[in-house]
């Protein structure tokens, strides 16, 4: 026996306690002061974030908070199923954009409409306002 290296042995399988939320909103367990958010699954007996015991959950699940919101919460000794998440394909030969490249072509227009110079608009605006017809319909559209 002094040789012999001890049997691999698994350690037995952990006990767990599933809630389930099914429903929309965040529910309260008061009992065991704890909020379970919506949609949400919670190993109850998961010694990294909760401290309960099985008599305690077993409790509350009899005639406690668990018991009263049993249309909402659901129970399991299994952990929930991890649904598949669809694998998005990858394409290689897909188009990358970049700075040096651009699929909008940027054209500059210039109007000749736009090109006067700083006296001649000064003197269109000039003639605007002289006009009588042109600085009656400014001035009602600014007041009013």
């Amino acid at each position: 026996m002094k040789g012999m290296r001890p049997a691999f042995r698994r350690p037995p399988p952990r006990a767990s306690f599933w809630v389930t939320n099914t429903c929309n909103r965040n529910v309260s367990l008061s009992d065991l002061n704890l909020t379970i958010k919506a949609y949400a699954s919670v190993d109850l007996l998961d010694n990294k974030h909760y401290s309960y015991n099985k008599e305690r959950l077993e409790k509350s699940q009899a005639n406690g908070s668990l018991y009263a919101k049993r249309s909402i919460i659901s129970v399991r000794s299994v952990p929930p199923p991890i649904p598949d998440l669809p694998e998005i394909p990858i394409l290689l030969d897909a188009v990358i954009p970049d700075r040096q490249r651009s699929i909008f072509q940027i054209t500059q227009v210039e109007y000749d409409e736009l090109r006067i110079s700083d006296e001649d608009f000064a003197r269109q605006s000039a003639e605007m306002e002289e006009d009588p017809e042109i600085s009656a319909k400014t001035t009602k559209s600014t007041k009013g």
